[in-house]
């Protein structure tokens, strides 16, 4: 049953999403949950992880360094190439543009966790994406 509603995931995401533009007031009162719903989520998916599975990752540096360049130079400039296929005003433009520089989050985690990729690769990541972030995000946003 919980294997089902995991694939639904998807699915979940975009009606939410649909009720939330459709009705915002529905789910208003929900704000106050959003933060412990995340350190939850993180929980949940940290307690289906081993050392070992960090062990490998932390074998090929080179993979984390990958995923890390590729997240700031690959996301800004689909951002950026979006805002000028869209014909955005300049303050939207930058604001794309700094959304496409920031790091990855507890999304991506989750996106890995349900797709049933390397999770541990992609906790790495988020976490080397965010020790750049303090330099990397203002240079690009610049």
């Amino acid at each position: 049953m919980i294997h089902r509603l995991t694939q639904l995931f998807p699915l979940w995401a975009l009606l939410f999403s649909l009720l939330a533009y459709w009705q915002p007031q529905w789910l208003v009162a929900g704000k106050p949950a959003i933060v412990p719903l995340l350190m939850l989520i993180m929980f949940g998916m940290g307690l289906s992880l081993r050392w070992e599975d960090f062990r490998q990752v932390f074998q090929r540096p080179g993979i984390i360094a990958l995923g890390v360049v590729l997240q700031y130079s690959l996301m800004p400039l689909i951002a950026w190439g979006i805002g000028i296929a869209l014909q955005l005003p300049q303050e939207l433009l930058i604001g794309l543009v700094l959304v496409g520089a920031c790091p990855g989050g507890t999304a991506s985690n989750v996106i890995a966790y349900l797709a049933r990729a390397n999770v541990a690769l992609s906790v790495a990541i988020t976490f080397a994406s965010t020790l750049v972030a303090v330099v990397a995000t203002p240079l690009l946003t610049w």
